[in-house]
């Protein structure tokens, strides 16, 4: 039994790697690049695991939606554009300065408990 779960926590694991790995390029290698903000959420402070904050803007002519994560909401209400990066075929955005510690985190945790499954022996 212990085996399946290290097994499915392994795998997240890598989905989640996988799944992160565009905006991890595009936060090192990404171009950066000036877009225009259509529209911020009078919520723009409230930003939590549960209510998640969107702000609108355009590049290129095409209109695209952000997470604000809270703490770019001063700089967003002021400014009319803004100076994000993106990757070669403009379908990830990052904040200049933006990290993924807490992905990092998750992956790290998840594939050492999944290996810990693994190498628990079942009682019988």
């Amino acid at each position: 039994m212990y085996k399946i779960f290290g097994i499915i926590l392994i795998g997240i694991s890598v989905a989640i790697c996988v799944s992160s790995y565009k905006k991890f390029n595009t936060i090192y290698n990404g171009k950066e690049v000036e877009v225009r903000i259509i529209d911020v959420p009078v919520s723009c402070e409230v930003s939590n695991r549960t209510l998640k904050s969107y702000f609108r803007f355009s590049y290129k002519g095409k209109e695209y939606t952000k997470n604000i994560k809270g703490k770019y909401c001063d700089i967003l209400k002021k400014a009319k554009i803004l100076k994000l990066k993106t990757n070669s075929d403009n379908s990830v955005f990052v904040f200049k300065d933006e990290q993924l510690t807490m992905q990092y985190i998750t992956i790290i945790s998840l594939f050492l408990i999944g290996i810990l499954f693994l190498l628990k022996k079942n009682k019988k």
